[in-house]
């Protein structure tokens, strides 16, 4: 199928820019922070035309840091935002579940807009939120990035299945999960926006959340994710991510106590 087609390709690009890389993941250096709690469950949310193969470099980083990371990667970021989220929240609430403690959720770009939203609808699963270079604002985008989005929603509204279409940026398809993207963020649950001036595929602006710590760190979109410029701010931010004492969901959910 031609959406199919289109996932691999994105595949095939994630393996190169990983395979191109000069610095590996490796284990945390001087100034990168452990986990708190030695595995802590941490879900790792992909974005636009992301597939595991890009996820990996990041995920044995968080390993290495003492983290249990499990990549996402919905629908190569390609699919109905609504959808999506809607996946991804139930993947918070089994994780947490699962593991008897809150998640922290870390997404890269439109990965980052997921997170957000599922992480809203769950706080009593969530221990924290992060995002890398994530648009909050979807009509701030660069043009080439408005141009790529467009050209998926166009192919999933003429048929092309699993892919956004034209009513999820601007009908009612996706109307709850743009609200979401500006809604307020739960009390006490800390939420970090890490973001970069020289981002070309998100610009700067659109990544300030009000809700948010908004740190500033070097690199490109990608970089983000796969370059090590934005590990110790990463390392820090999920650091900060304390799950609160005794989290408790009623209905026989999440129970879990720290000690």
């Amino acid at each position: 199928m031609p959406t199919d087609l289109i996932v691999r390709g994105a595949e095939r690009i994630g393996a190169a820019l990983v395979a191109g890389l000069d610095d590996g993941p490796g284990g945390p250096r001087d100034g990168e922070q452990a986990a708190p709690v030695d595995g802590d469950p941490v879900l790792l949310v992909g974005g636009f035309a992301t597939t595991p193969p890009l996820l990996g470099p990041m995920a044995r980083w968080l390993s290495a840091l003492g983290y249990a990371p499990t990549p996402v990667a919905i629908g190569a970021g390609l699919d109905c935002g609504q959808r999506s989220v809607d996946a991804l929240t139930e993947r918070v609430r089994e994780r947490a579940d699962r593991t008897g403690r809150p998640v922290r959720l870390l997404g890269h770009s439109r990965g980052g807009q997921f997170a957000r939203a599922a992480g809203a609808r769950t706080p009593g699963h969530v221990a924290g939120l992060v995002t890398l270079g994530t648009p909050f604002d979807l009509y701030g985008l660069a043009v080439p990035t408005m141009g790529a989005m467009a050209t998926v929603a166009v192919a999933g509204t003429i048929g092309l299945p699993r892919l956004a279409r034209l009513s999820c940026l601007f009908g009612e398809c996706c109307r709850r999960f743009r609200s979401e993207l500006r809604a307020p963020w739960p009390d006490g649950t800390p939420f970090t926006s890490i973001y970069s001036r020289a981002d070309r595929v998100v610009p700067a602006r659109a990544s300030i959340d009000p809700s948010a710590s908004n740190v500033e760190v070097p690199g490109t979109h990608n970089g983000l994710l796969l370059g090590r410029t934005a590990h110790r701010a990463i390392a820090e931010a999920l650091a900060r991510c304390e799950p609160a004492p005794a989290a408790e969901q009623r209905g026989g959910a999440l129970r879990a106590t720290v000690a």
